[in-house]
């Protein structure tokens, strides 16, 4: 449902701030229970830009349980797609390694068979987070309950005794509204501004620039139709280029030349001063054509969680709430799992089955979570980020291809990477009021 213009003052059980990937989640959960709410989003589309790429086990559970699994399946790579890790020095030199991966047509097929489906129905896939926003919001405006504003932005609230009262603005004329709210959900990103109004520091690690996956770079959205035939190896899904000047990591996002890079920004070199394109073209090794669709800058090697995921009537999710570097893809993944969690809890203090004090258990049960995940992916950073590259990687000779091969081995070693199926289905909530522990001393936890 979408609104024009509404009266001076209207009351909602739930404001969502943020309409990304976990913003819509959380709408689509409280549509399918019935809870009213309003989403809003400052900007009027979804994300035009690549995000990330992998939609884990977990989250593909989520979206099977909400009824959407087969639309997100059918956006992204197509199914029978390959799903390799490969390893080059550059696209147009030499494989170094392949973390080979059945595509989900060969899961499906193989059932129980399937590594990624002893423990589930629902395999991880590989589809960027660009296209199944649009899959979300659809559904969303499936239900009356759920009214979406994209195009408005929050510009203030403050909480009460009992209630929030917030203030958002549409963007295209400043129209302003007063909204009362039972509940306020910030899902508005890494530069959150329900965080930083609550005042709400991180901890964890990041902040070097260092290196390739630790410090500044830039993602860039390219469509390069004659890479594939220009490859002189098997296509794969994910690549990632090593070599001592140009490393990438590439991703292919529709099987029809159009990919996602992320580059290293060169230490004292302003963003405004890359060019993307030259950058992709120096991880391919040659001279392709290529049309630059967009770019923009990030910063890798984070490993952050807020201090404090509630405050009284206020609650965050998402990047609002933790930072990640891709490595790993537990970003976003955490983040639906975050708000998988916390809608259910909402519905039931809402319909009146439950007290106020059930959403306590939200930080407590997800903050660990947060914490153990956003460790394991920088554990995973740094692995990539501190590789030695040998300088004769891309000489002829037996020097280059004892160094490939050295560095291969190497390589081949960094497959939980890109399963984990212990962080994606081994979340436990060891420390919540709301399990009954047993005597028994708990698994160790594994990736």
């Amino acid at each position: 449902m979408t609104h024009a213009d509404p009266p001076d003052e209207i009351h909602t059980p739930v404001l969502i701030v943020g309409g990304g990937m976990v913003g819509l989640t959380l709408a689509v959960e409280l549509g399918t229970r019935g809870v009213d709410c309003i989403i809003v989003n400052d900007g009027e589309t979804e994300a035009t830009h690549p995000q990330g790429n992998t939609l884990n086990a977990r989250t593909m559970e989520h979206y099977r349980r909400l009824g959407i699994a087969d639309q997100v399946r059918a956006a992204g790579l197509p199914a029978d797609h390959a799903t390799d890790v490969v390893y080059v020095t550059r696209f147009a030199g030499w494989e170094l390694a392949r973390l080979a991966m059945p595509s989900v047509t060969e899961q499906l097929r193989d059932g129980p068979r399937s590594e990624h489906m002893k423990l589930t129905p629902e395999p991880l896939h590989r589809a960027n987070f660009f296209y199944i926003e649009t899959i979300l919001k659809q559904h969303a405006g499936t239900f009356e309950s759920v009214d979406m504003r994209f195009g408005w932005r929050l510009l203030k609230f403050e909480q009460h005794d009992g209630f929030v009262s917030a203030q958002i603005e549409r963007v295209s004329d400043g129209n302003r509204q007063e909204i009362r709210c039972d509940w306020l959900i910030g899902c508005d990103g890494a530069r959150s501004t329900v965080r930083q109004a609550l005042g709400v520091g991180f901890d964890g690690e990041g902040g070097e620039d260092d290196s390739f996956m630790r410090g500044r770079m830039m993602s860039s959205y390219v469509e390069a139709p004659g890479l594939l035939d220009l490859m002189p190896l098997t296509p794969g899904w994910h690549y990632w280029t090593v070599n001592a000047d140009a490393r990438s990591s590439v991703a292919a996002l529709d099987a029809k030349g159009k990919y996602v890079a992320l580059t290293r920004v060169p230490p004292g070199v302003e963003f405004a001063d890359v060019d993307p394109a030259a950058s992709f073209r120096a991880t391919v090794g040659a001279d392709i054509p290529i049309k630059l669709l967009s770019s923009k800058p990030w910063t890798a090697g984070l490993a952050l969680v807020a201090q404090r995921y509630q405050d009284r009537r206020v609650l965050m999710a998402g990047d609002a709430i933790h930072l990640f570097t891709p490595t790993g893809g537990f970003g976003m993944n955490t983040g639906v799992d975050d708000v998988a969690n916390l809608a259910w809890k909402l519905a039931a203090v809402v319909q009146g089955w439950a007290p106020p004090a059930l959403l306590d258990t939200y930080e407590v049960e997800r903050l660990p979570i947060g914490q153990r995940n956003t460790a394991m992916s920088h554990q995973f950073a740094s692995a990539v980020a501190n590789l030695e590259i040998p300088p004769e990687l891309e000489d002829g000779g037996a020097a280059g291809d004892a160094a490939r091969k050295r560095i291969g081995a190497h390589l081949a070693t960094f497959t939980e990477e890109f399963r984990s199926l212990g962080i994606q289905l081994g979340a436990r909530y060891q420390s919540s009021p709301l399990i009954a522990e047993d005597e028994e001393t708990p698994p160790e936890d594994s990736p």
